[in-house]
């Protein structure tokens, strides 16, 4: 606001208006000063919260970052145990399908020795009997 010269003041009106004028910029200055004083406080108190809480942010960073260490070792791990179970499926089904041809090999053996022994007796229809289970065996 801007004020009169001194010299300009020559009426008591004048020296009156000047004087009412400087002090009600006093008092909006003085709110204004009381306001920013009073949002101090509650700046201080933010200022010392956050100065509490700043070294458990740092403990938390630091434990984010193990624990983002710890799930990628998880992660790699569990790819690595996948890779396994994966070898070890393909390798049961190796076993099972030599389980099967043991299998298959066994009872051929056993459709010859049951043909022989019927043909050696005589016996055309036990012959006939094991040379159908031959043919009625998987092919694959």
């Amino acid at each position: 606001m801007a004020t009169p010269e001194t010299q300009d003041l020559t009426t008591p009106e004048d020296i009156k208006k000047a004087y009412d004028d400087l002090t009600k910029e006093e008092e909006d200055c003085k709110k204004e000063l009381d306001l920013l004083l009073s949002r101090h406080c509650q700046l201080d108190a933010k200022v010392r919260g956050i100065t509490k809480v700043l070294p458990n942010l740092q403990v938390v960073h630091s434990d984010s970052l193990q624990l983002a260490e710890m799930l990628t070792f998880i992660s790699t791990l569990a790819e690595n145990v996948s890779a396994k179970v994966r070898q070890l499926d393909n390798a049961r089904s190796r076993v099972s399908e030599c389980q099967q041809r043991v299998h298959d090999l066994l009872d051929l053996q056993l459709c010859s020795d049951g043909v022989t022994a019927a043909l050696a007796s005589d016996d055309y229809e036990k012959a006939a009997a094991h040379v159908h289970r031959f043919l009625t065996m998987d092919q694959s």
